[in-house]
């Protein structure tokens, strides 16, 4: 291609917009106030946007990195997060496979801003943290990574912050602007055709503007699930996992301790999301250098993630007998004197075989607006004032619902035969065995389930674990046949349990009023222009969970509806009704009562078809040995309310005290900062002053509920604290040619805690024993502590970079965050009341601490080219690449089990990234590549014996391939883990695999449409 014709065709790529892809990026070298001339470009096209990113690194006088709308939504990325991951530092936690919390070299501790200034996302109304997950990409234009602090930014970070950028109408040509997007994707698992549908209007003038952008999507995301039994939102490792055994075991040595899981499970997870987004703008020339803006931006998400499948598990006892390891890996390590060893296959005694269906319904909204007047008329003086409201809501509903297949006598197990019910609910021909002074009854609860006991193996050797064992023959309702033909048969099972417990309802609000000014000066030296302003904010938050109580037998008021719950007790039973009677006879398995007073279990016998559809799943991603069951429709939860009132009638909602609170967050700043510009010396020093009044209101935790995970709320706790921070910045830069520039810089920064951290309060952990035949305390989280430190830092950045060409350079450079003020888990002793009122502690809590500190360090290298910047040959011109390298090593005092040094949570030693793209006038086509190593997600105790959960290195392979048809039309196909990669986690060492996500690949079609 001529130089005349690639001139031509950049020419004409800057007066086309794509709606989804085209963008207006006015590069801020200081992020938020121009301080050096930065030419504002209207970016298409793979190459355009890399001279884009490009651009917005060399001007800035701070450690910027920034990506343009072609890299949001498209070419391949599918959000926000995944396109953030492409810069050097940023690291990316998965959500559905999806990307979703940002870290930033090895930190979550990100701050985050609309257009300069600091916002509210409805999935982090109470966090300090970024996640994008509902805000629809398409309607961004682009966004800055700023790592180096300057005072000038209103947002604070410790590792960065990242500006979102939306359109506004001066970005657009004059006249009318029409852009749209259609595009269907689907799973390769869960074969959804999912509709994405974006579209754009734009019109300006040289004097007023405005513009109405709007997103709407859906989505169903599907993943497999297995290993340790746990159903949160991306798995974990249970709540006993870590316990250790001895005595006799199958490998024959009782000294050697190992990892006993409190279950293993696999199961079908689908995600179905609905999006929408709205973004308003309207700007005004007023004269006299006066500029009006005004922005407006909406998201409204709803999620229903579902789940599916079956589990072994120990019921939540003790482990006598329960499961034991049958092979060892090739890690060992000593803790207290004691040989431990990696466990890699068990052998299980299920105390419950079951299968289980969940969904947790989310419904997302917040709403930003801005109001800016901007003066700059060409003078010394230039400046803005500047409000904004935000307001944001987020509800989560769970419902859940299990089926048992095990019918018989464990012993301490009282999932049936054994529960007394009334003699209404009785039925002799399903073998209840009536013996209550009031013709109540000993029910059967699986007249058609297994009697036997048997095995069950577990054994992850391979690439997926393999499940042995339901080939043996066993007895029950149906006779002898083997545990898969139990499985396959409805009958076998009986609900277990029906709960909607930990609801959530989050609101928040945020109120900013700023005003910045910046005076230019023309003779001198050293300082050029001196920045000052003043901010003020107020971000409330308010968070309630709770669970829906409902009246059972006896009148008993319980959060678990489960045949594992009786009644008895005076706090949570109606007294005027019967809770049991006296009973004269002997039960199926051969216990003799004599005139004894028998409590009614609070859930009488229960098809597992009773009260809802069943479906039938045996497909879960690879796993071996394992056959299907019956599993209620999880869709039955869509509304957990109206199932809950539907079966258990009228239903209570009763608050977690632990875990809902009230927070007040007032923020004062002010500052000024000097602009430097002396021969090849550019760059700023500053100080930013933060006055923070902090109001807590936490609650006083009693005891807990009968029937629940509940405790009672005693009372509000108010904690009221004001502190004030000194926040110096320094950013210099040298171009020391033409094309080679260094950089350094130093800061110190406070970022608040998530407010959960100061505001949570007591919850305390409870497992079912014999002994006293009730819920004992086995332990238990505080979950808040309102005299915690914000998080602070200091940060040091050097780097140097080398421009090749328009889109092209090489960076290298060394960062090092030392964390002065730093929270982390600690223990204390507490003696909490047993469900029978006795104590018989104390117990060891977790708690928040106030910890010693720690660091992080690391090195980036990045590469951008586009090739006709080095060359003229053929076909290489239209072709580039983006790569980069971050080393991000982190320590911290805090040590794991058996006094092993830990990272920091969600910190990657090693990421990487590799795109190679080529782009013509009719064709574009990107490949993308995403590494990251291993990361701490759940850290070990050594006071807990409890061992460190690791999420296995990860990499994701992403394409596009873009055809334009001619001027107005342009049709894509985008590919999203391409590969299918699978998210394996193990616990300590890497043979002791826990559990693992099997991702589905992703494609998508679609045509965009502009004139």
């Amino acid at each position: 291609m001529t130089n005349t014709l690639r001139d031509a065709i950049r020419m004409v790529n800057r007066k086309v917009i794509l709606c989804g892809s085209a963008a207006t990026l006015a590069m801020l070298a200081s992020g938020v106030q121009a301080q050096d001339d930065i030419e504002e470009v209207v970016v298409q096209g793979v190459r355009a946007a890399q001279e884009s990113a490009v651009n917005t690194k060399r001007n800035a006088v701070s450690v910027v990195d920034g990506i343009s709308a072609e890299d949001i939504g498209k070419l391949p990325d599918v959000t926000i997060a995944d396109s953030l991951q492409r810069i050097p530092g940023v690291q990316v936690t998965r959500t559905a496979g999806e990307g979703g919390p940002v870290q930033i070299r090895g930190l979550g501790n990100v701050g985050t801003m609309l257009n300069g200034e600091t916002f509210l996302s409805a999935t982090t109304i109470d966090q300090s943290a970024a996640d994008f997950g509902d805000l629809p990409s398409t309607l961004f234009s682009g966004a800055d990574i700023m790592k180096s602090a300057v005072a000038t930014v209103n947002a604070s970070g410790i590792s960065g912050v990242i500006d979102l950028k939306t359109r506004r109408p001066f970005d657009m040509d004059d006249g009318w602007t029409f852009a749209a997007t259609g595009e269907l994707d689907q799973g390769s698992i869960s074969k959804e055709n999912d509709p994405t549908v974006t579209a754009l209007v734009n019109w300006k003038n040289d004097r007023v503007g405005f513009l109405l952008a709007g997103a709407t999507t859906e989505k169903n995301l599907a993943s497999d699930f297995n290993g340790y039994f746990d159903t949160s939102e991306n798995g974990g490792i249970g709540a006993t996992n870590n316990s250790h055994t001895w005595g006799e075991t199958p490998l024959g040595d009782p000294n050697i301790h190992h990892l006993v899981p409190q279950g293993f499970a696999a199961f079908h997870k689908a995600e179905e999301r609905h999006r929408d987004g709205l973004n308003a703008s309207f700007q005004a020339d007023l004269g006299e250098g006066f500029e009006l803006v005004a922005d407006y931006f909406y998201s409204d998400q709803e999620r229903w993630n579902r789940r599916a499948g079956v589990s072994q598990n120990n019921r939540w006892q003790t482990f006598a007998q329960y499961a034991t390891a049958t092979e060892y890996g090739g890690d060992s390590f000593t803790y207290e004197g004691a040989e431990w060893r990696t466990a890699t296959a068990f052998s299980a005694q299920p105390y419950r075989l079951q299968s289980f269906a969940q969904t947790n319904y989310n419904h997302e909204t917040s709403q930003n607006a801005n109001l800016e007047l901007n003066y700059d008329n060409d003078g010394a003086l230039s400046g803005q004032v500047r409000v904004t409201r935000a307001d944001a809501d987020a509800s989560m509903r769970h419902g859940y619902g299990e089926g048992d297949l095990l019918s018989i006598d464990k012993g301490s197990i009282v999932t049936g035969p054994g529960g007394l019910i009334p003699a209404s609910q009785c039925d002799t021909s399903r073998g209840d065995i009536v013996v209550g002074a009031n013709g109540g009854c000993f029910a059967a609860y699986a007249p058609g389930g297994i009697e036997s006991r048997f095995r069950i193996g577990y054994d992850v050797a391979g690439d997926h674990p393999t499940f042995s064992g339901f080939d043996q023959v066993v007895n029950g309702g149906k006779g002898q046949r083997t545990v898969a033909e139990y499985m396959a048969d409805v009958d076998s099972y009986h609900i277990g349990a029906f709960s909607s417990e930990n609801n959530t309802d989050d609101v928040g609000a945020m109120d900013t009023f700023s005003t910045r000014w910046n005076y230019a000066f023309t003779d001198t030296p050293f300082i050029s222009s001196v920045d000052f302003g003043f901010r003020d904010s107020k971000r409330t938050v308010d968070t309630a969970q709770f669970s829906y109580f409902g009246k059972l037998n006896g009148g008993c008021a319980a959060q678990w509806k489960a045949v594992d719950q009786f009644a008895g007790s005076a706090v949570a039973c109606d007294p005027d009704l019967a809770q049991g009677e006296l009973v004269t006879g002997v039960d199926q398995t051969g216990k003799a009562y004599n005139n004894q007073f028998v409590n009614y279990t609070l859930l009488q016998p229960t098809r597992l078809d009773e009260h809802n559809k069943v479906m039938w799943v045996d497909d879960f991603g690879g796993v071996k040995g394992l056959p299907g069951a019956w599993v209620i429709d999880p869709r039955t939860f869509d509304n957990s309310l109206a199932f809950q009132e539907k079966v258990f009638g009228a239903q209570e909602k009763f608050i977690n005290p632990g875990q809902s609170f009230g927070v007040e967050l007032g923020e004062s700043s002010y500052f000024v900062q000097a602009n430097i510009e002396q021969g090849i010396v550019s760059g700023n020093f500053g100080l930013k002053v933060v006055e923070t009044d902090l109001s807590i209101k936490a609650n006083e935790v009693g005891e807990q509920l009968p029937h629940s995970g509940t405790n009672v709320d005693l009372g509000d706790v108010v904690t009221n604290r004001k502190y004030t921070d000194y926040l110096p910045s320094l950013n210099l830069a040298a171009d020391l040619t033409d094309d080679v520039k260094v950089r350094a810089a130093y800061s110190k920064r406070m970022q608040p805690l998530n407010l959960l951290q100061w505001g949570g309060g007591k919850s305390v952990g409870r497992v079912f024993n014999n002994d006293c035949g009730c819920m004992r305390v086995n332990g238990g989280n505080l979950n808040g502590n309102p005299n915690l430190d914000p998080t602070r830092s200091e940060n040091f950045d050097i780097s140097a970079e080398w421009y090749l060409g328009s889109a092209s350079m090489l960076s290298a450079g060394l960062f090092l965050i030392e964390i002065d003020s730093f929270v982390e888990g600690g223990t204390v002793m507490l003696d909490e009341p047993d469900a029978d009122g006795i104590r018989r502690g104390p117990w060891q809590f977790t708690s928040l601490v106030q910890g010693k500190g720690g660091e992080v360090k690391g090195l980036e290298l990045a590469a951008k080219v586009a090739l006709s910047d080095v060359t003229d040959a053929p076909v290489l011109t239209n072709m580039g690449f983006d790569v980069n390298y971050t080393m991000s090593e982190s320590s911290q005092e805090a040590k794991g089990f058996g006094g092993k040094e830990l990272p920091f949570n969600d910190n990657s030693k090693n990421t990487y990234n590799l795109v190679a793209w080529y782009e013509n006038e009719v064709v574009s086509a990107r490949v993308a590549y995403n590494f990251r190593s291993s990361r701490l997600m759940t850290a070990g105790s050594p006071a807990t014996a409890m061992q460190s959960l690791y999420q296995d290195d990860y990499g994701q392979m992403d394409v596009n391939v873009t055809y334009n048809v001619n001027d107005q039309w342009s049709v894509y196909l985008n590919g999203s883990n391409v590969l299918e990669e699978i998210q394996q986690t193990y616990v300590e060492f890497e043979d002791q695999k826990a559990f693992q996500n099997i991702y589905e690949a992703r494609w998508a079609l679609g045509a965009r449409f502009k004139f």
